[in-house]
């Protein structure tokens, strides 16, 4: 599995903000891909994406690639009312490169980079007030894991920027 090592990671911090999602049922939904500029994050990668936003009843956050093959991107939210480095220590990040990148209007962000062996894939987080953004990137080979890093932090720069 491409994210077996996050995946309870993601589950654990997802876990953590089930409080904070009921206040913010009542207002209107947010989709991190309503306003987003992708353009950054196309010209990183060196390729076209496009936005899947699902529908209102099934809300769906993801770029995908214009061309099969290329590099895939879901994201996703949660309200947390506690700060991504007191989320982060739940978590049990077993592999990976993890840096914390400085990204614009952000209070914290991480990123993991994680090489398979026929794949490249990364994870990022970036929190704005009580909102965590994140997305999950893979790529199969023939990947270019540079541009990968690039088009991540430029997405991160762009999840930051688009905040509410």
């Amino acid at each position: 599995m491409r994210y077996a090592v996050l995946a309870p990671s993601l589950v654990a911090l997802l876990s953590l903000a089930a409080c904070g999602a009921e206040e913010h049922a009542s207002k209107e939904t947010f989709n991190p891909c309503d306003g987003l500029d992708i353009s950054p994050v196309e010209k990183a990668l060196g390729a076209q994406l496009r936005v899947e936003k699902g529908t209102s009843a099934a809300p769906r956050c993801a770029l995908l690639p214009e061309e099969s093959g290329g590099t895939a991107y879901e994201l996703n939210y949660l309200p947390f009312k506690g700060t991504l480095a007191e989320a982060w220590k739940t978590m049990d990040v077993k592999s990976g490169d993890v840096s914390e990148p400085d990204i614009e209007g952000a209070e914290d962000a991480r990123l993991v980079k994680q090489q398979g062996v026929n794949s490249y894939a990364v994870t990022g987080f970036v929190q704005n007030g009580t909102l965590i953004q994140s997305f999950n990137s893979v790529d199969l080979e023939p990947y270019d894991g540079d541009a990968m890093d690039r088009a991540a932090q430029a997405l991160l720069e762009q999840l930051s920027a688009n905040a509410p």
